[in-house]
């Protein structure tokens, strides 16, 4: 059997182990949440940038649409209200499909986020 001092001296080495076990851990979820930040918020940018460029294209086009309409309507006016009823269709059909076309894939965006790390350990 062995002593109390041996004993003891294992437990302290165990202790210590375990602690060292929990400081590597704790370190290792800050990184993990920081790399999951991190790709979050990149994504967020490219997006936004993405999104604020191809906004500025779609007023250029709408421009360009409106003025090429009023041409073949003989009415800028009406080409205009023309521009915006394809919008209010456009708009229509994303808020009808917004569940299968910005929901679900950002839902499904998240979670492989979130469960990559299952995967990695």
């Amino acid at each position: 059997m062995l002593s109390n001092d041996e004993n003891i001296e294992k437990i302290a080495d165990f202790v210590e182990e375990v602690k060292q076990w929990l400081l590597i851990k704790k370190e290792y979820t800050k990184l993990d949440v920081v790399e999951k930040v991190v790709r979050i918020l990149s994504t967020l940018t490219i997006a936004f940038v993405i999104a604020l460029l191809t906004l500025l294209a779609l007023i250029y086009l709408s421009f360009a649409a409106a003025y090429f309409l009023a041409g073949i309507l003989h009415s800028l006016p009406l080409a205009f209200l023309c521009v915006c009823l394809a919008y209010i269709v456009v708009l229509s059909v994303v808020v009808m499909k917004r569940h299968s076309w910005i929901e679900r894939p950002m839902v499904r965006f998240l979670i492989g986020i979130f469960k990559d790390d299952e995967n990695k350990q």
